[in-house]
């Protein structure tokens, strides 16, 4: 039974260590080079093209898109020459204020989520700025005027629900026009720019999201994010999911995706700041490093050659609010890939849906997930019933096992023969020597998509189970020990010491006492380690699942028949 036991600790080390990797590691893949020239079509380039009102003039021809370059980023925003003007939009779901500053966003407060880290739990504010910063800028270079992202545009308000931002400039007239929902949180942003001059102009359209480390619990796993290809990419500016120096990190050098590009985004665990273009084949993103813990996004079109009396317009979707998989199913744009669900996404789905449905049963979460263990328990129960049985009956032959191989240790076929008809004569499977393992083994697939169901869930954000825990989605803590800050937290210590009592109830075999007495330490401790760091209703899931699995073993233990009345299974 050493192999068995052995067995068992190589592979649940290397499922854990390897899941953790892949979930919390930093993406690597990106395109270094620049996109080739390509023609840029008006008709179906993302732009729509009309004549301006007073030209009617036919359509402008295609050209050769401008050389491309990184997103210039304005290290100090120019001094405006008229007076800065705010407005707001306010909706049941969002507080929003834009600034006539680069017709730009400078707050998103998410009016039904508050942020306990700060005084006064005011809303979440899903726009990271730092000083004289704005988003959705739009630096529109290819007009000749350099980087308008600060220029000073005049406001209108056409109704409640729309706010329009022109700029005119030697006949040029830029118009930024938001248009808000009042049932969700998303948005729509058309730029327009009309050439009434006698230039030909070659706008690059750019939308940029500056995306900040903020001190604040919801910003504690911070990222920009890419879907492009078929495939999220993921770069992490801040993370507190690591797992012994693995995952963490930033940006290290610029990361360019050409063509193909659904969305860019800022993401956090439970929030989601995402622009959306219309024609995603002609979209680019780029991701800029700004020191340690920021970055700045721009996802821009290909330019377009604008003759003197027309007009271009483009299009972009926007969505900043939270990552609930309804909304960002009805988003589209591939929108529901920014919540992470692993490597079984189906399990994670329906993890996600049965805690919902037991919530509805039991309005308290902690208890929903108690409910959701037994149940898969229950069902495991009979494949994990025949495993114990086959450990217990190979923990009793284990003497006759060992007495066969002192016996014939020079006869290598003789004792194969005999230990087959010692399995044979005592009821025994030779495969029993890999049981051990392998109701381990079929918990991951579970704990897997559980522990994503738990982890992107929104709905556990702030939700308490009992007396100190408070948060089911954050670690709990009954206090933490001055001098060295460490947290004590019970629920991970006693799953420690239930993980301890399981080992020590597991038929040992043939194991050596030195043997046992170690693994029964370097499990538990391990998970100890590894689940201090994990959210309380992972934890809470792993705890009742081990009790469960301590009353069956015991039941198992009293109840299997000795070696000598087996009956062959």
């Amino acid at each position: 039974m050493d192999r068995n036991f052995l067995l068992a600790m190589a592979l649940s080390m290397a499922v854990v260590v390897t899941w953790t990797m892949y979930t919390e590691g930093q993406r690597q893949e990106y395109l270094a080079e620049n996109p080739p020239e390509q023609v840029a079509e008006p008709d179906d380039s993302g732009f729509e093209t009309s004549p301006a009102p007073e030209a009617g003039s036919p359509a402008p021809s295609p050209a050769t898109s401008a050389t491309r370059r990184p997103p210039v980023v304005p290290t100090t925003p120019a001094s405006p020459a008229q007076p800065e003007v705010l407005t707001t939009i306010r909706t049941d779901f969002f507080d929003a204020e834009l600034t006539s500053r680069g017709g730009a966003l400078r707050r998103w407060n998410l009016i039904e989520f508050d942020d306990p880290s700060q005084a006064g739990r005011p809303p979440v504010d899903i726009v990271t700025l730092r000083g004289g910063e704005v988003a959705l800028a739009t630096p529109l270079e290819g007009l000749g005027f350099g980087d308008l992202s600060d220029a000073d545009y005049r406001l209108q308000k056409p109704d409640s629900l729309t706010r329009v931002f022109v700029l005119e400039k030697q006949g040029v007239t830029v118009r930024k026009t938001y248009f808000f929902n009042e049932e969700g949180y998303h948005a729509r942003l058309r730029i327009e720019v009309e050439n009434g001059s006698d230039r030909h102009l070659q706008p690059n359209f750019a939308v940029r999201w500056p995306a900040r480390l903020r001190d604040s619990a919801d910003f504690s796993d911070y990222s920009v994010a890419v879907y492009h290809d078929a495939d999220v990419a993921l770069f992490p500016i801040a993370t507190s999911r690591s797992f012994m120096g693995f995952g963490g990190g930033g940006i290290e050098q610029r990361q360019a995706f050409a063509g193909g590009v659904d969305w860019l985004g800022a993401d956090t665990t439970y929030f989601l700041a995402a622009i959306a273009p219309e024609v995603p084949e002609r979209a680019e993103a780029w991701l800029d490093p700004d020191g340690t813990d920021s970055a700045m996004t721009e996802l821009r079109m290909s330019a377009v050659s604008l003759p003197p009396g027309q007009r271009l317009d483009s299009e972009y979707r926007i969505y900043l609010g939270p990552k609930e998989q309804a909304r960002l199913d009805s988003f589209g744009a591939h929108l529901d890939e920014a919540i992470q669900k692993g490597w079984f996404p189906s399990l994670t789905r329906f993890f996600a849906w049965l805690l919902s449905a037991a919530y509805q049963i039991v309005p308290n979460y902690g208890v929903a997930i108690i409910l959701i263990t037994i149940m898969v328990r229950l069902l495991m129960a009979p494949l994990m019933a025949r495993q114990m049985k086959s450990m217990k009956r190979m923990s009793d032959i284990a003497p006759k096992m060992k007495e066969i191989q002192e016996k014939y240790k020079d006869d290598r076929e003789r004792q194969s023969q005999e230990m087959m008809a010692l399995y044979k004569r005592e009821g025994v499977s030779p495969f029993s020597m890999l049981s051990g393992c392998f109701p381990m083994l079929l918990q991951f697939p579970v704990f897997i998509g559980f522990y994503f169901a738990l982890q992107s869930a929104i709905q556990l954000r702030q939700q308490p189970f009992v007396l100190w825990i408070d948060d089911l989605s954050r670690p709990e803590s009954l206090f933490v020990i001055p001098g060295i800050d460490l947290p004590v937290r019970v629920l991970p210590i006693l799953m420690g010491a239930s993980m301890f009592l399981q080992q020590k109830l597991t038929p040992s075999g043939s194991m050596d006492p030195a043997q046992q007495r170690m693994m029964m330490t370097v499990m538990p401790v391990m998970f100890t380690v590894l689940f201090y760091q994990f959210a309380s209703g992972l934890v809470l899931y792993w705890f009742f699942s081990t009790l469960i699995g301590i009353g069956q073993q015991i039941y198992t233990n009293r109840n299997t028949k000795a070696p000598a009345t087996a009956t062959a299974s």
